[in-house]
């Protein structure tokens, strides 16, 4: 009798445990999605972390940001379209008692409404992605009022890497609005200006060891598991996984807290899989796989530490922004020796470990901010400087993430010299 009151109490308690592993009502889906992260899941919060020193002052802020959340480029968007049929096959796949997701996912992908501009408006910044901008600049200024009020005089700079890219400029309007508190923006178009910076000849590593790592048994594992988790009567290709990845990533929502039901075709040793793949393009096109891409980004340190000394001559700007790629910011790092693993990223192993993460440090939106504080300390003037990523301070660039002037000029100074032209890109 006992044993068959513990044998009925393992079948429920099976069930249960079954039930609980459903992506809908997961209680942590995992939700970094390499670049295509929403910034809210990576951000912090500038007005609660901000470093507060006795007897300093703002008198300026540097910084770096990516664009906000955009929709998919053409072909992306239209590989994504194709496999949206992939629910059908699913839905029969489960009836058939041959795909293991839970009947309310299969539920879910099935109602999932189509978003027409996902799929209609490539290059362009979603609504999601305005916002993060947004609410950037009003952080900023709820951070810093004293120095970032409203003011007849220009004494902001926001710069485009591209002012023809719709994606950019609409993020630097979104970054202005909150800044300026729904000022007009008409009158602030003269500051969107072109920033030339070089670009470099691509690289082929990048391409080499992500093939490599396809080939890899960690990846072959996780096409195999997609594969028999769904039970679709025909074979996924890479590109097919590639885009149901991008559903996935793309169709949620990080304002929102919403995943995408396309996230519940992947499990989480999936996902991370996916995320070190698409790591492995960025370390080897924009950071430590090619040597030379840390030249490109002393480029932006020259420019930092040059817009700080002008401010400390009293002829700089109260802010300067540039808005950019992820290349960008990847380079930065590069230059400065930030996220460095000891050992380079291959597509023979994933390091789980590492450093190097892509839905951290290049989430969109995310952020690279510096800000040069003025003190009064025995009557002395004196400077230092505070380092933010994604609004949260960057302690491991200067001890505690305070630099002194001194130790903040033999940093930077140097990149004003060795930030050669664009001659070997």
């Amino acid at each position: 009798m006992c044993s068959l009151i513990l044998l009925s109490l393992s079948v429920f308690m099976f069930e249960v445990c079954s039930a609980s592993i459903c992506f809908w009502n997961s209680g942590c889906p995992y939700n970094y999605f390499a670049t295509a992260t929403p910034y809210n899941v990576v951000r912090g919060d500038i007005r609660d972390s901000r470093i507060k020193i006795k007897s300093c002052e703002a008198v300026s802020i540097w910084g770096l940001f990516r664009h906000g959340k955009s929709n998919p480029d053409l072909d992306t968007a239209k590989n994504m379209k194709k496999v949206i049929a992939t629910r059908h096959f699913l839905e029969t796949s489960y009836i058939n008692g041959n795909c293991s997701l839970c009947a309310q996912d299969v539920e879910n992908l099935k109602d999932w409404p189509i978003d027409d501009n996902l799929f209609d408006k490539p290059n362009s910044v979603a609504d999601e992605g305005y916002k993060e901008m947004l609410g950037i600049g009003r952080r900023l200024k709820q951070a810093f009022p004293k120095l970032l009020e409203k003011s007849k005089d220009i004494q902001y700079i926001i710069q485009l890497f591209d002012s023809n890219d719709a994606v950019m400029k609409d993020s630097a309007k979104g970054l202005m609005e909150g800044l300026k508190s729904g000022s007009n923006l008409d009158s602030l178009t003269s500051l969107f200006t072109d920033s030339k910076w070089c670009n470099k000849k691509n690289n082929t590593h990048d391409i080499i060891e992500s093939l490599k790592y396809h080939g890899s048994s960690d990846y072959l594992i996780l096409k195999d598991r997609i594969q028999r988790r769904t039970g679709i009567n025909y074979d996924l290709t890479d590109e097919d996984i590639l885009s149901l990845y991008n559903l996935c990533r793309y169709s949620s929502s990080g304002f929102e807290k919403k995943l995408s039901p396309w996230c519940a075709i992947f499990t989480t040793k999936d996902l991370q899989a996916l995320e070190y793949m698409e790591d492995l393009h960025n370390y080897y096109k924009d950071s430590y796989g090619t040597p030379k891409n840390d030249i490109l980004g002393r480029i932006p340190l020259a420019d930092l530490f040059g817009k700080f000394e002008q401010v400390k001559l009293g002829k700089g700007k109260r802010m300067v922004a540039y808005i950019t790629q992820a290349s960008t910011l990847s380079m930065a790092y590069t230059a400065l020796g930030l996220f460095k693993d000891k050992e380079q990223l291959t597509g023979a192993y994933r390091n789980s470990e590492r450093q190097w993460r892509s839905s951290k440090i290049t989430a969109f939106s995310a952020n690279f901010i510096a800000v040069l504080n003025r003190c009064a300390i025995d009557e002395e003037e004196d400077y230092n400087v505070i380092f933010y990523l994604n609004e949260e301070p960057l302690m491991s660039i200067c001890e505690d993430g305070i630099c002194s002037w001194q130790e903040f000029e033999e940093k930077f100074k140097s990149f004003t010299n060795s930030s050669a032209g664009c001659n070997d890109f």
